[in-house]
């Protein structure tokens, strides 16, 4: 949530506007992902920053759904506990923690056994951006209209892709997706990835989400629809194209965007994804008006953070806006499409106001046609988060995709 309350404004990076959700999807009767997210005020953001997780839960029954609550429940916990270490080693055992706790609960009952969960962690500090990471939930980062991804999926596809020196999508199709290698839970000890520390400029933008969402909606898709909508819209519209995709899968997403300076573009700062090493990263006037006019306390700096942890980003994914606007006309046609198929779901629903769909609609289709692709999305985007409000809010077919 955007923090109107705050009047002193040394760093911009300070507040955060944000949104998260976590949906059921179409084919899933219960939810096994969770989120976390806890922006906190100045004094505690500058030694411990704010926290954002996504974790999703597999195992039988309702083990899955615990093992990723117990995940977001006691991994920020553990590290605001932590003040005393330095930021990474405090969230490296905020998730080891957290693993030993789901272990010790898989191991106390049979319907438990084998329980676990991924866990992506986001810290934004006042100096830099900090992950922890285990599975094949993913963050990503958006900076001046290119999306990366921040963290590598521990999953049987990327691992041997890995393996191989070889892009991930020369993996034999045999091979399936939804295997991981990694998570919390089923051992006593796991490997948390540390990734980072990264800059952390006015106007990021970070995602976090599970694989409900990437397994469905592609990358080309994500980076536009962040760049061109508030992390509300853009965390709803998100979850509703994957549920339009067909919804195979729970659905978790946390946008996080840094306030904006004017004062500052990100494009003009130097390389877009430079990790930091040193206090000496920092500009000299970065440096000399920091020590003059301070911030009233201890900051994290990253000479504080070590690194740099990882070698991400591991993905870059250049945006490309009149792409995306086409890939939104395309669905959108496919919705309008089903008021006339009796066969569809949608077919003869006097409860959806199909006017006003049509009525966005063309407003999106005239945005294109006069080479406007951003405003286009956002047309586009606001039509189909107004259509599956209605359908959700009202009585239909529920197991299934819409499309």
């Amino acid at each position: 949530m955007f923090d109107s309350d705050v009047t002193t404004i040394n760093d911009p990076t300070f507040k955060v506007a944000q949104a998260a959700l976590s949906d059921l999807g179409m084919r899933r009767s219960n939810n096994q992902d969770a989120v976390a997210v806890h922006t906190c005020e100045r004094a505690q953001w500058q030694t411990m920053g704010h926290f954002f997780m996504v974790a999703d839960g597999m195992g039988a029954h309702a083990a899955g759904e615990l093992a990723s609550k117990l995940a977001v429940e006691n991994v920020p916990h553990t590290y605001q506990k932590l003040r005393s270490l330095t930021p990474p080693a405090a969230l490296r055992q905020a998730v080891h923690k957290a693993n030993k706790l789901i272990y010790e609960k898989g191991q106390s009952a049979p319907e438990f056994n084998g329980m676990g969960t991924t866990c992506s962690c986001l810290v934004l500090l006042p100096s830099a951006a900090l992950i922890a990471h285990v599975g094949d939930s993913r963050v990503y980062r958006l900076r001046c209209g290119e999306l990366e991804q921040l963290t590598f999926d521990h999953s049987l596809v990327w691992e041997m892709a890995a393996a191989s020196d070889t892009p991930d999508e020369n993996v034999p199709a045999c091979i399936p997706k939804n295997v991981i290698t990694r998570s919390l839970g089923p051992h006593p000890m796991v490997n948390v990835d540390l990734e980072g520390p990264y800059d952390v400029r006015p106007g990021d933008k970070f995602l976090l989400c599970s694989d409900g969402l990437t397994g469905v909606v592609a990358n080309d898709l994500i980076g536009p629809l962040m760049e061109c909508l508030n992390p509300e819209e853009a965390a709803a519209t998100l979850v509703d194209i994957a549920n339009l995709r067909g919804g195979p899968d729970n659905i978790s997403v946390v946008v996080a965007e840094v306030a904006h300076d004017q004062r500052a573009s990100c494009c003009e700062n130097g390389q877009a994804n430079g990790k930091l090493n040193s206090a000496s990263d920092r500009s000299w006037a970065e440096r000399l008006f920091g020590w003059m006019f301070g911030s009233g306390g201890p900051r994290a700096g990253s000479h504080e953070l070590g690194g740099p942890y990882g070698n991400g980003p591991y993905r870059h994914y250049e945006n490309h806006p009149a792409a995306a606007a086409g890939d939104m006309a395309g669905l959108c046609a496919e919705l309008a499409a089903l008021e006339a198929d009796h066969d569809s779901p949608l077919a003869g629903r006097k409860d959806i106001d199909w006017q006003a769909f049509h009525e966005g609609r063309a407003t999106a289709e005239a945005a294109n046609e006069t080479k406007k692709p951003k405003q286009a999305i956002v047309a586009y985007a606001e039509c189909i988060r107004q259509l599956m409000a209605q359908i959700r809010t009202s009585p239909g077919p529920s197991d299934s995709g819409v499309l």
